[in-house]
């Protein structure tokens, strides 16, 4: 029968596994022969960082740079750590020298779990895919030990999208416009966030965009139900939906645009003003966003009726009637403005204390004062008459 040897001992995998902010205790064991005892123990984290000693089974020492970890033994030979961080991940390992001169060493390895964090979503080829695209493939990343595993949701999620839990991958092939929405990752290993950590920190959120051609398009013109002449007619171009929005182009089959013709790319409108009888053909829309084909409509004005002279001056001023009576109304506000101009200049001028011709003269009295105050004024010469 072989004697017992002096060996420290694992109770286990030599794996210690522990939820960040929890209290970690790395087991160790010891066989001893008969008789034998330790005699000095030292527990470090490796590669050299000492944590405390034991002498002859005595006190137990720990060191400086660890004295706030409050670190402390456990049963035969086990060391207890509190509130564990992520920095104390690694391995730790035991030394112990027996009284008969032998000595062993242990390591153990502790892995500081926690919850998924800093959570990112990529897009190959990107988060804006054309309409009958072959796949999008959205790959979700998360910190965290142990290693997270995903789960894609979303409104629109298709119901033959491929999800990895392990990879974080999910793949939306053969793009539909269905397809488009916000698509959110959720990481989880089972570990629990600790007090105070942000819950979004599990899960992100992409927006997938599916681009598209126009649909079918449609004109309408107002007014709708006759074309008069000299009368303004807009024709409208629509369509049902387009992504990105389309931009629209008009043009008459067999033939260029009437004159004083507006165009609105945007909106889709053309309008036709002081409408003439030469207006008569078919208008083709073009509506296009350089995705697919476009979309094309066309319309009909078969008859432009003659409008009478009162319709017209009534309802559509002409052009060059509206050119002239602006430069009449030009011509009034400067000549206002001049009249204006001149008066205040006259008033401004003008403006003080004047004396009449009485204040000026010296006299007994009013008739002697006007003629000694004008110099032009011939002096009078008062004669008396005698009657007998």
């Amino acid at each position: 029968m072989t004697s017992a040897q002096n060996a420290i001992t694992l109770p286990d995998d030599g794996i210690t596994r522990t939820n960040l902010g929890d209290d970690s205790i790395l087991e160790y064991g010891y066989t001893t022969a008969p008789g034998a005892t330790m005699l000095f123990e030292v527990w470090k984290k490796m590669p050299s960082s000492g944590i405390a000693n034991k002498a002859n089974n005595g006190s137990f020492n720990v060191f400086a740079a660890w004295r706030v970890r409050q670190g402390e033994p456990v049963g035969q030979a086990s060391l207890k750590l509190f509130s564990v961080t992520k920095d104390d991940a690694g391995q730790y390992q035991l030394s112990t020298t027996f009284s008969d001169g032998t000595s062993d060493s242990k390591e153990r390895t502790l892995i500081v779990q926690f919850a998924p964090e800093d959570t990112t979503v990529t897009a190959a080829p990107g988060l804006i895919a054309k309409e009958g695209d072959a796949q999008v493939v959205l790959t979700c990343q998360s910190g965290g030990i142990p290693a997270p595993t995903y789960t894609w949701t979303g409104d629109n999620l298709p119901a033959d999208a491929a999800q990895d839990p392990n990879t974080g991958t999910l793949t939306i092939t053969n793009i539909q416009r269905s397809a488009a929405g916000q698509y959110t990752c959720t990481a989880d290993n089972g570990v629990p966030q600790l007090p105070g950590d942000n819950p979004t920190a599990l899960t992100n959120s992409v927006n997938v965009q599916v681009q598209y051609g126009p649909s079918a398009a449609t004109i309408t013109r107002d007014p709708a139900d006759k074309v008069v002449q000299w009368s303004t007619v807009i024709l409208s171009c629509a369509v049902d939906t387009a992504n990105p929005p389309a931009t629209y182009t008009w043009t008459r089959v067999n033939g260029t645009l009437p004159t004083n013709t507006d165009v609105d790319v945007v909106a889709g409108t053309l309008r036709l003003k002081s409408i003439q009888p030469d207006a008569v053909g078919t208008y083709q829309c073009s509506a296009s966003n350089r995705i697919g084909d476009p979309a094309i409509a066309t319309h009909v004005i078969d008859e432009v009726e003659e409008g009478t002279g009162q319709y017209y001056r009534r309802n559509y001023l002409d052009q060059t009637d509206k050119i002239v009576l602006g430069g009449v109304v030009a011509v009034l506000v400067f000549v206002i403005l001049v009249a204006a101009f001149m008066l205040g200049r006259y008033l401004a001028r003008h403006k003080g204390d004047y004396k009449t011709n009485e204040e000026k003269g010296d006299g007994e009295d009013a008739d002697t004062a006007l003629q000694n105050g004008d110099p032009n004024h011939p002096a009078v010469k008062k004669n008396k008459e005698w009657f007998i």
